[in-house]
């Protein structure tokens, strides 16, 4: 039975900085060290050379949002849409293309317009050269209430004017943007993602399995504004931190919260 106790408790993890540490081997490793959960990470997806027909792997590269932590969550808030399957396969692949775990505010992008920290993930600097609020938002950033899962070419591409990152409809990684856009043009992503919205009929039901009424969008559907072309870094980090914040909270009253609170307690995270 939840209570308010174990709702904070949800809540206090869902913002919660991961970390990814390695590949779990098929032994996935998932705890707290120094108020960070520290998780290993199945998802090292395979590739088929065309040439010699054996398949192969680019170098592993941790990615906190499709960490064995981030996928245990999503397999618990978004059950419903993906109809039980697991979001990882046997051989470390996406079970499903149109389910990627993503994170919904990213870093590069906000670092590239902060003074000091470069224009570009090439030209970024050392964080000894960064402003104090962004080295914050860089260890924070990645935590469960910051993740959803998106298809795959929306949350993890920028080849395409429908994508999150999308550079053609300067979206740029932003929520905002990407919550406007999707809103206009709901019937042309039902029409080219049928797979991921098949059991999301509507504006407003996306909005209700994202959680994200009281966060990123009010009650009317007017979405809350992170960016413009007159904010700083700081102002937007601000902004962010408090959708985040927002979401968690609203999932910690969620019909989930149980089942998360379960999934933590197994964990021992609870410190």
């Amino acid at each position: 039975m939840m209570n308010d106790k174990k709702r904070q408790e949800v809540y206090k993890i869902l913002i919660t900085p991961i970390r990814c540490t390695s590949y779990s081997n098929g032994k996935p490793i998932i705890t707290m060290a120094n108020s960070v959960i520290e998780t290993t990470q199945t998802y090292w997806p395979q590739y088929l050379d065309k040439d010699t027909g054996k398949r192969f792997r680019y170098s592993f590269n941790p990615d906190c949002d499709m960490s064995d932590f981030a996928c245990g969550f999503y397999e618990i808030v978004y059950k419903d849409i993906l109809d039980g399957i697991n979001l990882i396969d046997d051989d470390g692949n996406l079970t499903n293309q149109n389910f990627a775990g993503d994170t919904m505010n990213s870093f590069n992008y906000i670092a590239n317009i902060t003074p000091g920290a470069g224009k570009s993930t090439k030209q970024r600097t050392d964080q000894r050269e960064w402003p104090e609020y962004l080295k914050q938002y860089y260890k924070e950033y990645h935590c469960l209430a910051n993740f959803w899962i998106l298809p795959m070419e929306i949350g993890r591409k920028v080849n395409n004017k429908w994508c999150k990152g999308s550079y053609d409809n300067k979206v740029q990684d932003y929520m905002d943007r990407f919550l406007k856009l999707l809103k206009d043009n709901f019937s042309e992503y039902k029409t080219l993602y049928r797979n991921y919205f098949s059991n999301i009929n509507c504006i407003e039901g996306f909005t209700e399995v994202h959680f994200l009424f009281g966060s990123y969008l009010y009650g009317n559907l007017d979405i809350f504004g992170l960016s413009n072309n007159n904010c700083d870094g700081e102002v937007i980090i601000n902004k962010i931190q408090d959708r985040i914040k927002l979401r968690a909270t609203m999932i910690s009253k969620s019909y989930y919260a149980e089942q998360l609170w379960n999934y933590f307690n197994e964990l021992h995270l609870f410190e």
